[in-house]
């Protein structure tokens, strides 16, 4: 009979068993849904360092090159491109990025650029004028803000259509920015 009790006071009760499943299943409640936003995050985070990044390419090349460049946003189809000199044509430009596709797979919700919908950089690499872009993922939007300077009168001129624009993006995920 000793052994029988010593059998019995080493197992678990089934009210023990419940409670501990219950609280496992509370803490699953809850972290799940951060883990699943945790995705969305994730490339939103990817898009605002890429985005910073070629903006500051943008600037050390305009520098290296005393020449001003463009960067023209188009977010009806989450692509902007980068261009050396004012005339935004096929033949200048140096960059696109088409947000659309993985590993971004995210929208540009905004700018606050009007309706032209481009920043200048001049030789100095200082941007004009001053401007946000929306980066939004399964509603979680972040504003990414570029500090700039006054107005340096420089209107570039657009010969690029949007088609255009949409092969690039195609082209630079194969590897040609040009």
């Amino acid at each position: 009979m000793n052994a029988n009790h010593q059998a019995l006071a080493r197992a678990f009760s089934m009210i023990e068993l419940v409670i501990v499943v219950a609280i496992t299943g509370i803490i699953a409640a809850i972290a799940v849904p951060k883990f699943a936003d945790a995705g969305s995050g994730r490339r939103v985070s990817a898009t605002k360092k890429t985005l910073i990044a070629d903006v500051e390419m943008a600037k050390l090349r305009a520098r290296a090159s005393s020449k001003p460049h463009v960067i023209k946003f188009y977010p009806d189809t989450n692509n902007y491109i980068i261009v050396e000199g004012t005339d935004i044509k096929r033949q200048a430009v140096i960059h696109s990025r088409d947000f659309n596709s993985e590993p971004y797979a995210v929208g540009i919700s905004r700018t606050n650029l009007g309706v032209n919908q481009y920043a200048v950089i001049n030789a100095f690499g200082d941007i004009s004028p001053a401007f946000t872009v929306g980066i939004i993922n399964d509603g979680f939007e972040t504003l990414v803000t570029f500090d700039g300077v006054a107005d340096f009168g420089i209107v570039p001129t657009e010969t690029i259509t949007i088609t255009e624009v949409q092969n690039l993006s195609l082209d630079a995920s194969k590897g040609a920015t040009k």
